[in-house]
């Protein structure tokens, strides 16, 4: 049995072709005729080789064209990273609802974007009830190419069907603007002109905020200004809360030298309805700042999301606690829907190590009387105004 195997073995080798046999010959003849069809030659000295012919060489071959093939692509992405620069701006950064209304302002005079867009349906109902309906076009996913201050820019939106926000339930979504050269001020230029064409469209808009888990989103459509003169307060008491806002807003320097932190506490009490939330909100809109609402009872609110979220509260905004003296009423202790925000973590967000700074806070309260002296001293509440019947 053994000696069969082995000549098995000996007769399997012995079918393989030899290097100038007639099996070696019809190789090379191929080869040499795909050689011919490709419209190059083998050189003379391969010619008629009987180690080229027998594969060998051809494996040299393949494996060298395998390496030079890899080496094109490294030396065209090196080439890429030296020609090009690219931005990636991803949805969740602050700026990318300003890139996104600067190319829907684009995709509307139809330049650079043709006919590949998306739509966003708005609905606003007026005053007399009826529904006005307008659609924004923006680019849809997808490479686009428009012109740029004389340069040509690639705009890549990207959505990831995979990914969603688990709050909103929206993909993932980002934009990768690529441009010839290194610079990046090309780049700066075109941010700081989205954010500008944002901020003409918003500049008679007070904008409100509430908190969704760990971050501030807009609740519904911006709201107009609300003049101040429209709420009618004592002589004087508008006119001086306006003024000491604007003093701390320019006195970044004056804290920072002395090392006090940077944040500024409003108190506004007296009875209900008489204007001390729409107050805030004129405020707000002589200003120029946005609002940021936060309820201290609502459900399932606790010292670390507070102490999180007047720590991140979005620039140039006015954060607003209404009802500060019903958040600490007695409460089930086994009712897991309420809020389990204590009085020494509203102390502690407000002002405590771990408190976030420029920041300006304003709170209403029914009943001053009701109010920890804690809670109202300067430090935490740095100004203190009645607001009475018109």
């Amino acid at each position: 049995g053994w000696g069969t195997e082995a000549g098995l073995t000996c007769n399997h080798q012995s079918t393989m072709p030899l290097p100038g046999s007639a099996a070696g010959a019809s190789t090379a003849d191929a080869a040499a005729d795909a050689a011919a069809d490709a419209g190059w030659k083998l050189p003379v000295w391969l010619d008629g080789n009987p180690y080229f012919t027998a594969g060998f060489g051809l494996g040299v071959m393949a494996t060298a064209l395998t390496a030079a093939r890899a080496g094109g692509k490294a030396g065209l992405v090196m080439l890429q990273r030296q020609l090009l620069v690219t931005l990636e701006v991803t949805s969740k950064d602050r700026a990318y609802p300003w890139v996104l209304q600067w190319l829907t302002a684009q995709a509307r005079t139809g330049s650079g974007f043709g006919q590949h867009n998306s739509v966003d349906t708005i609905t606003r109902r007026l005053a007399n009830g009826k529904l006005e309906t307008k659609f924004e076009f923006s680019p849809c996913p997808g490479r686009h190419v428009l012109r740029y201050r004389n340069q040509f820019l690639m705009v890549d939106r990207v959505r990831e069907q995979q990914t969603v926000d688990l709050h909103t339930g929206q993909p993932w979504e980002c934009v990768k603007l690529t441009a010839f050269g290194r610079s990046r001020d090309l780049f700066t230029a075109f941010l700081n002109e989205a954010q500008d064409f944002a901020e003409t469209k918003t500049e008679l808009t007070t904008t409100v905020y509430t908190n969704w888990g760990t971050e501030w989103r807009p609740f519904g459509e911006p709201r107009r200004r609300r003049p101040l003169h429209s709420v009618v307060l004592d002589d004087g008491v508008a006119e001086h809360v306006l003024r000491d806002v604007r003093e701390f807003v320019d006195s970044t320097k004056w804290y920072v030298d002395r090392g006090i932190p940077y944040r500024r506490g409003y108190l506004m009490h007296g009875a209900p309805g008489c204007g001390k939330s729409s107050f805030v909100a004129a405020l707000a809109g002589e200003l120029g700042y946005d609002i940021c609402i936060l309820n201290l009872s609502e459900n399932g609110l606790t010292d670390d999301r507070l102490a999180h979220a007047l720590s991140t509260t979005p620039a140039q905004s006015l954060v607003l606690l209404e009802d500060v003296d019903a958040a600490f009423v007695q409460r089930d202790p086994n009712d897991r829907r309420s809020s389990h925000v204590t009085f020494s973590g509203l102390l502690n967000a407000l002002d405590g190590v771990a408190a976030g700074e420029e920041r300006i806070l304003f709170m209403t309260t029914n009943h001053l009387q009701r109010l920890d002296a804690a809670l109202i001293r300067p430090g935490r509440v740095d100004v203190i105004h009645h607001i009475g019947p018109a």
